[in-house]
């Protein structure tokens, strides 16, 4: 259990130094994954071991007051050079496929990207950040394409 309980709080202190957003299902993720280190140990990561390993390490779920952007800038050039790539394979696959099979949408919606405004941190922390591929109105708003 302790080996678990070392791994799972190294993983969350590194994912908090890198504002990365975590919630229980990560707690427990994490003590799956080191679990499986231990043959014929039966650790479920349940709702009353994630309570208490949060009651022992101070961490509880904070609201995110800052988001912040660690995407990578990609120049134009590359972009457009994705665009043709796929272009290029779609319109080799297509005649593979019967007509019926291949689907042109005009329109999609979506949302540019999904967050939680909540994540798992340390009690008294001054500012609970979070990052985002883009944090600015990308993250509130849907597009259509």
């Amino acid at each position: 259990m302790k080996a678990i309980e070392v791994f799972v709080i190294d993983n969350l202190k590194e994912a908090r130094k890198h504002n990365i957003i975590v919630h229980d299902l990560d707690l427990r993720r994490w003590g799956m994954e080191k679990s499986r280190e231990f043959p014929g140990f039966r650790f479920s990561g349940s709702k009353k071991w994630i309570l208490n390993f949060k009651a022992r390490h101070g961490i509880v779920s904070r609201k995110i007051q800052k988001l912040v952007s660690f995407r990578e800038l990609r120049n134009a050039n590359e972009i457009e050079e994705s665009v043709v790539n796929f272009r290029s394979e779609v319109n080799q696959l297509i005649p593979k496929y019967d007509a019926r099979c291949v689907i042109n949408t005009d329109q999609t919606g979506f949302k540019y990207e999904v967050h939680s405004n909540r994540t798992l941190s340390y009690k008294g922390e001054r500012c609970t950040v979070g990052a985002l591929h883009s944090p600015n109105n990308k993250a509130s708003h849907s597009y259509t394409v």
